[in-house]
């Protein structure tokens, strides 16, 4: 998926059919629209077999309109094939759940998460069906968790942070349509205390604070920040900053965590940056670098550590840092970008000539992991995705 469809893929998720982990059907018959030339038993029969490239491409050749109308489908063809053979059901509806997934991810590169057909059926929908398949087939396993991890990526990448996790009580134009719960919240009810779904849950509570504009810090607009800092009534200043603080709790709790506690603190350091917390900031990143072990993950807690120095006009050490991100991961464009403009700040316009043209030289598209940084997890989709294949067919 290209950064342009990732920008332009922004979600209002809709019709939710699982709630916290239990399956709940649809309280209508549905009419499908036309799917031709697809056939939804012959693909997943495909993709039954293995041959999941296969199943996934005849999807994607089939149109625009017939994946759309695909959505729909899942709920009315789907459930036969899974019944067709009753000794193998609880493999069945795992097939259908991850296949089901993998049309989303072409749904997704199109731009089409939130294009409704007739009924209503965005990419939520479909992912609330194929949760609800997997609930079905009895206690989780490393399938259904591996199921969970891609499917917070690809939903990560529109970017639809409120599908991910949602407070109880939705708000929007399709609420009482949805889920009372997130992905991530159903995820927990079956996963209880798994790290990597915490992480991903912080991450989206995380997000509305730490998406903001030409790398900017988050500012409460308007009227609210007004209110806040004109000493607005105690209820009103709490409902305000109760997300800030529990997107801060929630990162911080699994800071100690030996599994993701790295890019926990990373993430951290970040949100309390863009909320103007400085010394916090520091502290959080100056962790996740000297915890980190993942080149990536030590680029970028190096590459925000020289970042935020620039920003307080500190240069020394963001010299110091933005060389070490540079060390982690040789001639990455942000930090390269970041020192050549430092070198130029101090007037040797010819190191940040020399810099920058290494840089483009070295890696002339790369993919740098801050310029995916906004968007979770959506980089490791393709291996998710093939860990999730292993397990639907060891």
């Amino acid at each position: 998926m290209t950064s342009a469809t990732l920008r332009g893929g922004l979600a209002l998720a809709v019709a939710g059919a699982a709630f916290a982990g239990a399956a709940q059907e649809p309280s209508r018959p549905v009419r499908p629209g036309p799917i031709a030339p697809l056939d939804v038993a012959q693909v997943l029969d495909t993709y039954a077999a293995g041959r999941f490239d296969e199943a996934v491409s005849a999807v994607a050749r089939a149109g625009d309109q017939a994946g759309r109308s695909l959505r729909s489908r899942w709920m009315v063809d789907a459930p036969i094939w899974i019944n067709a053979e009753p000794c193998g059901r609880q493999q069945r509806l795992l097939v259908a759940a991850a296949l089901a997934l993998e049309t989303e991810c072409v749904r997704v590169e199109r731009g089409d998460w939130d294009v409704s057909g007739h009924p209503p059926c965005p990419g939520s929908c479909v992912l609330d069906w194929a949760q609800a398949r997997l609930v079905e087939r009895g206690q989780p396993d490393r399938a259904e968790h591996a199921w969970y991890l891609a499917a917070a990526a690809l939903v990560a990448g529109v970017p639809d942070w409120g599908y991910l996790s949602r407070p109880a009580a939705p708000q929007g134009r399709h609420a009482a349509a949805r889920s009372p719960d997130g992905l991530t919240e159903r995820a927990l009810v079956r996963f209880p205390a798994d790290p990597h779904l915490r992480l991903e849950q912080a991450m989206a509570a995380a997000a509305s604070f730490t998406i903001t504009a030409d790398g900017g810090r988050y500012v409460l607009g308007g009227w609210l920040r007004s209110a806040v800092v004109a000493g607005a009534h105690p209820l009103m200043s709490e409902l305000l900053l109760r997300p800030r603080r529990a997107a801060t709790a929630r990162l911080e709790a699994l800071v100690p965590d030996l599994v993701v506690g790295t890019e926990a603190a990373l993430r951290l350091g970040y949100l309390h940056w863009v909320l103007g917390q400085d010394d916090a900031a520091h502290a959080a990143l100056t962790s996740g670098a000297l915890r980190a072990e993942d080149a990536d993950v030590r680029y970028l807690a190096r590459f925000l550590l020289g970042w935020t120095a620039l920003a307080r006009g500190d240069s020394d050490s963001a010299n110091l840092h933005l060389r070490a991100a540079l060390g982690a991961r040789p001639d990455s464009q942000s930090a390269a970008l970041a020192l050549a403009s430092l070198q130029l700040q101090r007037g040797d316009a010819q190191a940040a000539s020399d810099i920058a043209q290494a840089s483009l030289d070295a890696r002339p598209r790369d993919d740098d992991p801050w310029r995916l940084f906004v968007y979770g997890h959506y980089q490791r989709l393709p291996a998710l995705v093939a860990d999730l294949r292993r397990l639907v067919r060891p």
